[in-house]
C-alpha cells in the first residue's frame, strides 16, 4: 500500500464517520454500545481497591481542580476531565475484564471509553450522541488495528491504538467535522507508545498505563486540532508502515463501511486473564472433574498445552505480580485447576504464593497447536494433564466464550456490573440496562445527569 492509498482511505473513514448522524446507526450496533459502556465501567469500578490505582485516584482527587468529570471509584469525585479520563484509564485495564475486539489484536472499548465518559460528562452530552461517538470511534480504532498488522508480535495493542481510539471519540463527541477529526487523528497516531509485549508476562505494570497514556495524549490530539495544530492523514503510513514496519492493507480502512461493524464483532470477558489464554482457562475449568476424577492434584506429573502463536510466549512460571499471573499460561491453567474457575479469584494476590498452584505451575509446558484454523477457531488450545502410572486427561477449546461466534448472554454483561461495582453503586446496574434498550428518555438525557443518577 502506498501512502497515499492510505492517506485516501482515512480520508474516506473520517468523512463518513464526521457524517454520520445517530439516526443512520443501526439499533443492534447502538444496543452492543451501552453494553460496552457497561462492561467497561465495571472493570473500571472494580478495581478501584488495587492499592496502586487507590494511591493514584487518591492523588488525583486531592489535587481537586476544576469539577468536570467522575473518576469511578465509589462517589461523585469529580476533576478536570482529562485527569479523569487518565484515573479511570488506569483503573480500565487492571483486572483484565475489559471487552475487546476479535479479528485483530485491539481492547477498542478500552481506548475509546476514558476519555469520551469525561468528555461528555463535562459536556452533558445526550447518551444517543454518546452511543454515536462508541459506534464511530471503535470503527475508526479497530480498522487502522485492522489495517496495519505486525510482521513480528512485539508490540501489545494499547500504546499502539489507545491515542487513536480516544482522538477519535472525544473529537465525534465535539461533533467534530471531517477536518478536524482528521486533524486530531493525524496527530494521534504519532503519539503512540512502544508498549512492549515482553513486559506482559513479566508482570511490568508500567504496562497497565498505556492506555491512560493513549487516553491523555488522543484528548490534547484533539485540543490542540482546535487551536490549528494539525497531524495529517498520511501520518498513519508513516508511523505503522514507515517507523513500525507493520504489514499494511488499505482496503481494511473503508472495505463494508457502513455494512459490517467492528462493534459487533468484540468479545466480553469472563476470565480475568489476557484473551489468549481464554481457550486453554476454559478447556481446563471444563475438565476439572474429570481430573479430579483421575487422581489428586498433587499426584499430577505435567501439564501440556497445545496452543496458538500468540499465546506460546505467555508462560511464566514465577509470577511476581499479579499482572504477571494474568499472562501466565503457567498461572492461568494451574489455578484454573486449584480453583474452579478462571475468575478474578483465580488471579488474586494470594494466588502467587499458593504452594498447590506454585507446584502445577511448574509442571506445565507449552508447545503449538499443530494446525492453524480460520477465525473465530484460531486461537485454540488443548490441556493435557498426566498423572503418575500413565493416567491422562484432556479437553481442548477451539474459541473461548464471549465472542461473536459464542456470544454471552446480555445479562452477564450487568453481572458484572453487580459484582464489580454494586458495593458502590448500587444503581449503575439498573441504568445501564435500561439504556441498552434504547428508550427515547435515555437516550435524549445528558450524559452528567446519568452519572449523577448512577452515584446517587
Amino acid at each position: 500500500m502506498s501512502r497515499e492509498a492510505c492517506a485516501q482511505g482515512m480520508r474516506k473513514l473520517v468523512e463518513w464517520a464526521a457524517a454520520t448522524p445517530v439516526s443512520a446507526l443501526p439499533r443492534e450496533t447502538l444496543i452492543r454500545a451501552a453494553r460496552v459502556m457497561a462492561d467497561d465501567l465495571a472493570a473500571i469500578t472494580g478495581a478501584r481497591d488495587e492499592p496502586e490505582v487507590k494511591q493514584f485516584h487518591d492523588r488525583v482527587l486531592a489535587r481537586g481542580g476544576r469539577e468536570e468529570a467522575t473518576v469511578f471509584r465509589g462517589g461523585r469525585g469529580r476533576v478536570e476531565r482529562v485527569s479523569a479520563a487518565v484515573a479511570n484509564a488506569v483503573a480500565a485495564d487492571w483486572l483484565e475484564l475489559d471487552e475487546g475486539f476479535r479479528p485483530a489484536s485491539c481492547h477498542a472499548g478500552l481506548y475509546v471509553l476514558p476519555a469520551l465518559l469525561a468528555e461528555a460528562e463535562a459536556k452533558n452530552l445526550s447518551a444517543g450522541e454518546m452511543l454515536r461517538a462508541v459506534v464511530l470511534a471503535y470503527e475508526i480504532v479497530t480498522r487502522v488495528a485492522m489495517t496495519f498488522s505486525q510482521k513480528t508480535v512485539t508490540m501489545q495493542s494499547h500504546g499502539r491504538f489507545a491515542a487513536v481510539g480516544a482522538a477519535a471519540s472525544v473529537a465525534l463527541a465535539r461533533n467534530a467535522d471531517a477536518k478536524l477529526l482528521a486533524a486530531a487523528l493525524g496527530t494521534a497516531v504519532t503519539l503512540i507508545g512502544p508498549s512492549p509485549r515482553t513486559h506482559l508476562a513479566a508482570g511490568i505494570l508500567s504496562r497497565n498505563v498505556w492506555p491512560a497514556s493513549g487516553a491523555w495524549s488522543g484528548s490534547m490530539a484533539v485540543e490542540w486540532a482546535e487551536c490549528g495544530i494539525a497531524g495529517a492523514p498520511e501520518a498513519f503510513h508513516d508511523v505503522y508502515a514507515g517507523v513500525l514496519g507493520n504489514a499494511d492493507n488499505a482496503s481494511a480502512l473503508t472495505d463494508g463501511l457502513g455494512e459490517r461493524w467492528s462493534i459487533m464483532e468484540g468479545y466480553t470477558k469472563i476470565y480475568a486473564c489476557c484473551q489468549h489464554l481464554h481457550a486453554a482457562v476454559e478447556a481446563t475449568v471444563a475438565m476439572r472433574d474429570a481430573v479430579l476424577k483421575q487422581g489428586r492434584l498433587d499426584e499430577v506429573e505435567a501439564i501440556r498445552v497445545e496452543t496458538h502463536p500468540l499465546a506460546i510466549a505467555l508462560v511464566n512460571a514465577r509470577p511476581g505480580s499479579t499482572l504477571g499471573a494474568k499472562f501466565s499460561m503457567s498461572h492461568a491453567v494451574a489455578a484454573a485447576l486449584v480453583t474452579g474457575t478462571g475468575g478474578a479469584d483465580a488471579f488474586a494476590a494470594s494466588t502467587l504464593a499458593d504452594p498447590a498452584i506454585d507446584r502445577l505451575r511448574s509442571k506445565l509446558s507449552v508447545a503449538p497447536y499443530g494446525r492453524d484454523l480460520p477465525p473465530p477457531n484460531d486461537r485454540p488450545s488443548r490441556v493435557i494433564i498426566e498423572f503418575k502410572g500413565g493416567r491422562k486427561v484432556e479437553n481442548e477449546c477451539l474459541s473461548a466464550i464471549g465472542g461473536p461466534d459464542r456470544p454471552l448472554p446480555p445479562e452477564v454483561v450487568f453481572d458484572k456490573i453487580t459484582a464489580l461495582a454494586a458495593p458502590v453503586y448500587p444503581k449503575m446496574r439498573q441504568v445501564m440496562e435500561e439504556l441498552a434498550t434504547l428508550p427515547a428518555a435515555r437516550l435524549s438525557r445528558g450524559w452528567s445527569d446519568t452519572v449523577a443518577e448512577m452515584c446517587g
